[in-house]
């Protein structure tokens, strides 16, 4: 029996969707790399203090106060202020960029890397730089992704297979989180690794990623910005 036309084309759907979905995974992990740069090189120039994971920094801004050190308390939240504010303007940035957001985002990212880079490795426009990287990707197709924090990574990751354990799922989808973890990973050992050989001068290293990844993206499609 020959396979009508109708069964034919929703396969071929299928094996595109899933083909796209596994290249916007590998877009998420590579994003999720520079974060992970740049992080490293941020949280070893500022002796402890995070540019991307502002879970770690609300923590130890908590800490501080909790201490009643409040010079370092107020160090602390100005990075978690500049990161919200890079969060805020990367996402306007996507909203009136449409189709092309990611791109533009990522040459935000870079122009603002280059200037921590200028002036040796200042955190503010770093972090306010990896606040706005959230708006280059939110989805790989159907599967949510966290570019600069792996938290959420790992509670979906541990979700999706606690629910395969007890036959809730059958589903592998769960699976897909793992990229942006190993993104995270890599990235951040590359990042410690520059900055432990060449010191501040590491992070053009991210500005040069940023500035290949935004050359990229032109030449693809683009995931949703919202």
């Amino acid at each position: 029996m020959t396979e009508s036309a109708e069964s034919a084309g929703r396969r071929t759907n299928g094996n595109g969707h899933f083909v796209r979905e596994g290249f916007l995974l590998v877009v998420a992990a590579l994003l999720a790399a520079l974060a992970g740069m740049v992080d490293a090189i941020g949280y070893q120039h500022l002796s402890g203090l995070f540019v991307s994971f502002m879970s770690g920094n609300s923590t130890q801004l908590a800490i501080a106060l909790g201490r009643g050190n409040l010079p370092e308390a107020g160090r602390i939240a100005e990075l978690v202020a500049f990161f919200v504010l890079g969060a805020a303007a990367g996402q306007m940035l996507a909203d009136l960029t449409g189709g092309r957001h990611m791109t533009w985002v990522l040459v935000g990212v870079g122009i603002l890397l280059a200037i921590s880079g200028a002036l040796r490795s200042a955190p503010e426009p770093m972090t306010f730089a990896m606040g706005a990287l959230n708006a280059s990707m939110h989805r790989a197709g159907h599967t949510p992704v966290s570019v600069t924090f792996v938290t959420g990574v790992l509670v979906r990751f541990g979700q999706g297979l606690g629910n395969l354990l007890i036959r809730a799922s059958t589903g592998w989808d769960w699976l897909a989180q793992a990229s942006p973890w190993v993104g995270i990973i890599a990235g951040a050992a590359i990042g410690g690794l520059l900055y432990n050989r060449i010191g501040e001068t590491a992070i053009w290293f991210a500005v040069g990623l940023a500035g290949l990844l935004a050359a990229c993206s032109k030449l693809m499609p683009q995931p949703e910005s919202t």
